[in-house]
């Protein structure tokens, strides 16, 4: 379901979970994804980044960055991706599935996270921005930065099929959106087979949720 929102009372009147997004987002795809595959009915609200609607009220009395995604689950607001991802895992994922109990493979998640939240965004959000979007920036520095984390993707997916281990996780999810996406703007980006393997096996899983068209 998705539909606009217009006051907090229209909120409340929402089911319980609800995912504030945009639709070209891969930030928002990433939460999607994970509702996706464990299976959970929310709500989606389209947030019209365009129109400038994210920063205005009420939205901002949500998200005072002024960003989506934003999750709100009954008294619950969560505005970040990467927090929003550890929540629902920890909240709806008994089988600890999606973050294993495991602490050498809860570190490695970490360290993708971090790496989802530096090198990603330096390279494939920043490059896509760019191009897709029309944002400022330096697009020869955000190509250098995708390759040097395409290079450690495939350092990384040598002698495993996913980025913490055997399974796939939290890393996987992510990393995979922004990605995936850059690799259908560049086709350079194709001379790095491990990381389209590991796209390949992402795309094949159950609930796997599609890209937004760009």
């Amino acid at each position: 379901m998705v539909s606009h929102y217009h006051d907090k009372e229209h909120w409340v009147a929402m089911s319980n979970i609800k995912l504030f997004y945009y639709s070209m987002s891969g930030h928002s795809h990433k939460v999607l994804t994970l509702a996706s595959m464990l299976g959970l009915s929310i709500d989606t609200v389209s947030v019209d980044l365009k129109s400038g609607e994210h920063k205005t009220e009420p939205f901002v009395s949500l998200n005072p960055a002024a960003k989506v995604p934003v999750l709100v689950d009954g008294d619950t607001v969560i505005t970040d991706s990467h927090a929003i991802l550890f929540y629902l895992a920890r909240l709806y994922d008994p089988a600890h599935t999606w973050y294993p109990a495991e602490l050498p493979t809860q570190v490695e998640i970490q360290r993708w996270l971090a790496i989802s939240a530096g090198e990603l965004c330096t390279g494939p959000v920043a490059l896509r921005g760019i191009r897709v979007l029309g944002k400022p920036g330096d697009e020869a520095q955000a190509m250098q930065q995708t390759l040097r984390l395409f290079s450690l993707l495939s350092t990384q997916l040598e002698h495993q099929p996913w980025l913490a281990g055997a399974s796939p996780t939290l890393a996987d999810i992510a990393l995979y959106s922004y990605t995936a996406l850059i690799v259908q703007l560049e086709p350079s980006l194709r001379d790095f087979p491990r990381v389209l393997d590991w796209l390949a096996r992402f795309e094949q899983l159950p609930g796997y949720y599609s890209l937004p068209a760009k």
